[in-house]
């Protein structure tokens, strides 16, 4: 695995478990994004378990692709609720995480 691709893993990590965290710790600023989708404080909980259990599964390299696939969703559900609640200076940005998990679906050459 390429230097990029273990950094790109490394900051994925962090991002996956930090923000499934804060879903699960209920931050007041993270249920209300996804209330204004309409989301109950429980959905958005559980949202938030998929994301920090899509980091585990980034840990070991043969589940490292099932956790990627499964953040590309959830970072795009999140760059909407973004865009929905006018978090424009953030939002676009946000974009940038589904391509973080991207590039761990991209096959190495070194497999």
């Amino acid at each position: 695995m390429g230097m990029v691709r273990k950094i790109d893993l490394g900051l994925l990590t962090l991002l996956a478990v930090s923000t499934g965290a804060v879903k699960i710790a209920q931050l007041p600023e993270e249920m209300a994004l996804f209330r204004h989708l309409g989301w109950s404080d429980g959905l958005t909980v559980a949202f938030g378990v998929v994301q920090l259990g899509a980091g585990v599964l980034l840990v070991p390299p043969r589940t490292r692709r099932l956790g990627a696939g499964v953040l590309i969703p959830t970072f795009l559900i999140a760059t909407y609720a973004l865009f929905a609640n006018a978090v424009y200076p953030f939002a676009p940005l946000s974009l940038l995480f589904v391509a973080m998990a991207g590039l761990q679906l991209w096959p190495d050459k070194a497999s």
